[in-house]
């Protein structure tokens, strides 16, 4: 194949729109010109269009003793190289303290009126001062990396995926090569472009700026090209890299031309990329109770899907308003059952459990991962099941049963549910139809609220409940709800002789318990810095900066939340998701954890 270079691009400041040369001379730090400007705040903050997506808007023209600046319904400005100030700065590129030059007051008042508060236009010099990023080599004011590099089969490929059409311009690479296979720069560790020589050192690691359209700075909707990135190039050592694109550091100074045969002159062995997610067609909606959906999902192109145990959930992935977020929702069908069936109640501020509610209809496409979980009905291992829930705590509950009545393992079976009033009983059909046809079934549902004496039961849940079972005849007790009906319901069936082992519990809107004084404190995480409080759990504090982190239950159970604290404190806590080594190792689960003092964290 005819492995040429095709396009060659500089940003001449960082987080604006790209300026594309027939030639250009690469130096260590990379291509001159490129990100060799950068606004900040007047403290010296970086500032990009990750949070002033505007900046994607300013547009540059080369002239032959500076450069013109563009905005769109603002005067030009032209910055002339024999003028800059080029006073001593201090300023940062994420964690990279480094020096910088002020460039000129104009300068400074014209970024100032396009973000909204005062800032400035900062110079790297005609020769970059900075030594950082992920390879510690001389670099301009890129986040970590002198040059990036993708083909353009590899963004086809991206196309071909999304079944849309995604400009390279999205994704800012330096340089674009054609006639190669896609991802064929995964495998490359040295390559040849005219004068220049690269080394490929890691993959680029994306973040929400791709979802933007560089020529109108408008994010889309649908989250794309991330949401379908992250089905197939999210990181297999880093589950919270989504990669596209290698960056190279510069071993060899020189120029490049535009239709430069690209050389590879040695091999690496490239990341590999496994792709656990399918898939899943909403097949049913059906309303189970008020502000209870339940809603049935089958692979896509007649896909077998993975086996469960009744008990387990399903991480799911969707994307709203431009995010991608993860849930876990316990499955409620059986597993002999050929669709997913999850089981929603709508939450007061419930992102996406609202987000299911008003959006999700049949013929729609969510993605999913294998299911899990570690709450469980032990396979043929009991003689009697005592099942035992508390609102949307039935999901699980629900599982086992028709679980058991399709294995016709249904002796010694009794089903407790407790909710509100008659309106929110869940599957009150189903129900009533099991009691029907299998008298041999215990089933007591429990009104709390709503005292209607067409209701046979009534009452929060008490020791007078469990009179009739005889809980010490090998019997096992599986129990879904808040932490305070478990911790109640563990007491009663323990005072009535349940051995501790068999006593199996999933907790559901676990609360955290923070300080009584608000506190401001700084947060770093994925070697980025951001200030947060001691008031909300770390996971909710990562996805208000934007930043990614791999999330499920949100309720401490499932543990892909997981961080490492390496530096401050945290209040943790407890979960089953957490064993003893992990704690010892500073491992907590972001979803349970409130930080206390300044914190650096890694996952």
């Amino acid at each position: 194949m005819n492995q040429v270079l095709s396009q060659i691009n500089i940003f001449p400041i960082k987080s604006t729109q790209k300026i594309s040369l027939s030639q250009a001379y690469v130096k260590s730090a990379g291509i001159d010109l490129d990100r060799r400007f950068m606004i900040a705040l007047t403290d010296g903050s970086m500032i990009t269009s990750r949070r002033y997506p505007q900046l994607l808007l300013i547009s540059t023209t080369i002239q032959s003793n500076g450069l013109l600046f563009s905005y769109p319904n603002k005067a030009p400005l032209s910055l002339s190289f024999a003028q800059l100030e080029l006073i001593a700065t201090s300023t940062a590129v994420w964690n990279d303290n480094c020096e910088a030059y002020t460039t000129s007051n104009d300068a400074d008042q014209w970024v100032s009126e396009i973000i909204g508060q005062p800032a400035q236009l900062l110079y790297n010099g005609a020769e970059s001062q900075r030594t950082g990023g992920k390879a510690q080599v001389k670099v301009s004011f890129a986040d970590n990396f002198p040059v990036m590099i993708i083909s353009e089969a590899s963004l086809s490929d991206l196309n071909a995926r999304a079944q849309e059409v995604h400009s390279m311009d999205k994704f800012r690479a330096n340089l674009v090569v054609s006639g190669v296979n896609a991802f064929a720069e995964d495998s490359w560790k040295r390559i040849r472009i005219g004068e220049v020589e690269l080394e490929i050192k890691a993959p680029c690691s994306r973040c929400v700026l791709v979802n933007y359209d560089p020529s109108t700075a408008k994010k889309a909707d649908n989250n794309e090209p991330l949401a379908t990135l992250m089905t197939f190039r999210t990181d297999k050592v880093i589950p919270t890299n989504v990669n596209f694109g290698m960056n190279a550091i510069v071993v060899k100074e020189g120029i490049v031309r535009q239709g430069d045969q690209v050389e590879v002159l040695e091999h690496r062995t490239p990341e590999t990329y496994p792709d656990q997610r399918v898939a899943l067609t909403c097949v049913k909606r059906e309303i189970i109770a008020k502000d209870f959906v339940s809603f049935s999902f089958k692979a896509q192109k007649d896909t077998a899907l993975a086996p469960y145990l009744p008990g387990q959930y399903l991480p799911i992935r969707i994307a709203i308003n431009g995010n991608i977020v993860e849930r876990c929702y316990t499955l409620s069908s059986s597993p002999r059952e050929q669709e997913y069936t999850i089981s929603v109640k709508r939450i007061e501020q419930g992102t996406v459990s609202n987000w299911l509610h008003d959006n999700l209809q049949v013929g729609d496409t969510i993605w999913s991962e294998k299911p899990s979980g570690q709450f469980y009905l032990e396979p043929h291992k009991q003689q009697n099941t005592l099942l035992l829930s508390a609102g949307s705590g039935v999901t699980p509950m629900m599982s086992m049963l028709r679980s058991l009545i399709s294995e016709r393992n249904t002796q010694g079976l009794t089903f407790y549910h407790y909710c509100k009033t008659q309106t929110d009983i869940p599957f009150a059909a189903e129900l009533a139809e099991i009691q029907r046809n299998h008298p041999e079934i215990s089933i007591h549902i429990y009104l709390t609220q709503d005292n209607d004496t067409s209701h046979a039961y009534h009452g929060r849940i008490c020791a007078e409940h469990f009179e009739n079972i005889d809980v010490q005849d090998n019997y096992n007790a599986y129990v879904c709800g808040s932490s305070g009906f478990n911790q109640i319901a563990q007491e009663l069936l323990s005072n009535q002789g349940l051995p501790t082992d068999r006593f199996h519990q999933e907790l559901f809107n676990r609360a955290l318990t923070k300080p009584e004084q608000e506190q401001s404190l700084n947060i770093q995480y994925k070697q980025k810095q951001f200030t947060g409080s001691n008031q909300t759990s770390l996971l909710d504090q990562i996805e208000a900066a934007e930043l990614p982190i791999k999330s499920g239950c949100r309720a401490g159970l499932c543990g892909r939340c997981k961080v490492k604290v390496t530096e401050g404190n945290v209040l943790q806590q407890d979960s089953a998701a957490l064993s003893e080594e992990e704690k010892q190792q500073g491992v907590v689960l972001a979803c349970c954890s409130i930080p206390t003092s300044n914190i650096t964290i890694e996952q």
